[in-house]
């Protein structure tokens, strides 16, 4: 399932020829839903792989669900990325904070701060902050 936030200049291009036929359908299907043709191809592609995760499987051994978690699991890991960047740059500003305040400030998950605090710990020492949980607090030491 395509990510809804990637801006169309984020996705990568993919360029291939029509015959008058299929030229004539993609047009006409354009026009009535209003969209460029380019966003009636993808719509189409992306219609059909999700209306045949039993074709894809068999045909061509891919599993829709192993693709989801590769995906989920990189902007998961990119999410836990950018989120250092701003905590580092944020810490300037605080020597305590609620939790709840800077998670919001972050926006991420309060969830995904404590896997900060606790699984990245030694990466946001290495950049020069130390952090702990007290409480509803979190502490720079």
């Amino acid at each position: 399932m395509p990510s809804e936030s990637k801006k169309s200049s984020d996705l990568s291009r993919i360029t291939f020829s029509l015959d008058a036929f299929d030229e004539r359908v993609i047009n006409l299907m354009a026009e009535k839903r209003r969209q460029s043709r380019s966003e009636t191809v993808r719509n189409l592609i992306h219609n059909w792989i999700e209306s045949n995760p039993n074709l894809l499987t068999s045909n061509y051994d891919i599993d829709l669900n192993d693709i989801t978690r590769e995906i989920e699991i990189a902007d998961y890991d990119q999410v836990i990325q950018d989120s250092i960047q701003k905590l580092v740059r944020y810490s300037e500003l605080f020597n305590e904070i609620e939790f709840d305040i800077l998670a919001e400030q972050l926006e991420i998950s309060k969830k995904i701060l404590r896997d900060i605090i606790f699984e990245y710990r030694s990466k946001l020492e290495k950049l020069g902050v130390k952090l702990r949980i007290r409480g509803k607090l979190i502490v720079k030491e």
